[in-house]
Order: C-alpha cells, then structure tokens, then sequence
C-alpha cells in the first residue's frame, strides 16, 4: 500500500469518525459527543496495547523457538512492526529490543 493510498484511508477513517461524531451529537448532545470520543479514545488505547502485547508475544516465541539468527523471520517481525508503527498501531518504545 502506498503512502497516498494509506493517506486516503486514513482520511476516510477519519471522515466517518467525525461524521459519527456529528449524528451522536445532533441526536444526543454534547453528552453523546463526549461519550462517543471517549470511547474512541479508549478503543485507540485498547488496541494499541493489544498489538503491543501481541508484538511482545511474537518476541518471546522468537526467542524461544531460537529465530534470532533467521534474517527471513526477523525481516517479517521488523516489517510488521514498521507497517504498525506507521499505521499508528504501534507507539515506540524506550527499550526497544533488537534481534
């Protein structure tokens, strides 16, 4: 996926959230606004530690099954982590571990 391609749909992404937020609102109030931003907020958040989890996970099993030494996988393992972070899935860490 390109970067415009990504861009685009991060925009659409975006175009939703605000136009859902706009009905709750209209229909709701200041109160359903507030409600549906922070539940999006607290989506965002959930899922962000969740891929991180998933990403440690994926760390552990690598470690363990003894892939540190398999530049095959830890292509895959890095990509994956670079497409996340773009993504803004994935925040950077302080102690980042390298392979």
């Amino acid at each position: 996926m390109s970067d415009e391609e990504g861009e685009e749909k991060e925009n659409f992404i975006d175009k939703m959230n605000s136009a859902l937020e706009d009905f709750v609102g209209s229909v709701f109030g200041e109160s359903g606004r507030d409600f549906i931003e922070e539940t999006s907020e607290k989506v965002k958040e959930f899922s962000s530690e969740a891929i991180s989890k998933l990403m440690e996970f994926s760390d552990s099993m690598i470690e363990q099954l003894n892939l540190q030494e398999n530049e095959q996988v830890i292509k895959a393992r890095d990509s994956v982590e670079d497409l996340l972070k773009q993504a803004g899935l994935l925040k950077e860490s302080e102690e980042e571990e390298e392979f």
